[in-house]
């Protein structure tokens, strides 16, 4: 069995996009003026776009997957396009990181280091090992993926099944938001904490039960239209402030996953019509999502080289020469090396009729 390109939902790739562009300006924020306080809904976005991609990830992969893994050899198929499609891209930002420290001592001795991000074992080992900016969702990520089959034998079998998993799963959150995090202390100290992958698990199995339990569901646009805009107006106004701690524990954590939830389902089930030249766009920034998170760090690092930040304007033109740079490589990077991976790792897992059937089309 092959995967049909037809099961992608193109509404979510536009929130992708969405979500990976705000994580972007988040870090450029941060790097070229300052910290963003909980108040603005772009420091917001830089906690819950992340959590928007776990939902995004567990409902994707249902999408697409739910009738294929069905054996130990098709569960295998799955990890391996996993990794085709997250190593080769970390390989090189991780490459990228650690180079100029390279340069400057003329040595690396960390290689446990490397060889855990270059695996992804971190994740499973150190979550907080990571090389590259943002890598924790990575390791996240692959922890999950490796849990996926086992999360879709309980749902093919019984939604009953799946669904308490996700309760006990989502109880488990409820004890890092209520009990393991402290809400007095900033979230950079209790990163540790947050960053385990058992943490947000219960993201990525709720995308999987937005599938198994709505899939057939219709819903009345105009509905919808309101959820949507009610929930990103309710995720910028509410009256949160100070620490991110503020939105990731407690009642906060609890409203704002709920508003992710909400976003995510709305986008699912959303139709419309965009105009050629938007919906290209948003299809391209979706599928360019993974190039733009991990891209644009190293960018920034390398283009900090050439200007010195000294005023406003300076900043300005920093910041707008990273984006602007982010975007045109991960252009390039998506069509001419990511997209090579995929396709091996594709090759490698299909049937020998399906591999000759698309040597044939080539």
């Amino acid at each position: 069995m092959d995967i049909s390109k037809n099961s992608r939902v193109e509404t979510l790739d536009y929130l992708r996009g969405l979500m990976a562009l705000s994580i972007m300006f988040y870090h450029l924020t941060i790097f070229t003026y300052h910290a963003l306080d909980m108040t603005n809904p772009l420091g917001r976005l830089g906690v819950y776009a992340v959590s928007i991609f776990f939902i995004i990830s567990g409902l994707s992969m249902a999408i697409v997957y739910n009738s294929y893994i069905k054996s130990v050899r098709t569960s295998v198929n799955f990890y391996i396009r996993r990794i085709f499609r997250i190593w080769p891209l970390l390989w090189v930002i991780c490459i990228l990181t650690i180079l100029p420290h390279i340069v400057k001592t003329g040595k690396y001795d960390d290689w446990g280091l490397l060889f855990i991000n270059f695996t992804t074992l971190f994740g499973f080992i150190k979550p907080t090992a990571y090389i590259v900016t943002g890598g924790w969702s990575l390791g996240n990520e692959m922890v999950y993926y490796a849990l996926t089959p086992l999360i879709f034998v309980l749902y093919n079998y019984r939604k009953w099944a799946g669904n308490i998993l996700l309760l006990i799963c989502t109880v488990v959150g409820i004890v890092f938001a209520f009990r393991l995090l402290d809400p007095k202390i900033n979230l950079f100290d209790q990163w540790y904490i947050y960053a385990n992958p058992f943490n947000n698990l219960f993201l990525y199995v709720a995308g999987i039960a937005l599938y198994y339990n709505f899939k057939d569901l219709k819903i009345k646009q105009s509905l919808n239209q309101i959820l949507l805009v009610l929930a990103v107006v309710l995720f910028c106004i509410l009256p949160f402030g100070g620490d991110r701690i503020s939105i990731v524990t407690g009642l906060g954590r609890v409203i704002f996953v709920v508003l992710a939830l909400v976003i995510v389902f709305c986008f699912y089930k959303l139709e419309i019509e965009l105009p050629q030249i938007l919906s290209s766009t948003f299809e391209k920034f979706g599928l360019m999502t993974y190039s733009v998170y991990l891209i644009h760090p190293v960018v920034f690092t390398y283009t900090k080289h050439f200007l010195t930040v000294v005023d406003l304007k300076y900043r300005i033109l920093l910041f707008t020469m990273v984006a602007v740079i982010t975007l045109v490589i991960s252009i390039y990077s998506f069509k001419l090396f990511e997209l090579k991976w995929i396709k091996i790792g594709k090759n490698l897992t299909s049937s020998p009729v399906r591999r000759e059937k698309r040597a044939k089309v080539v």
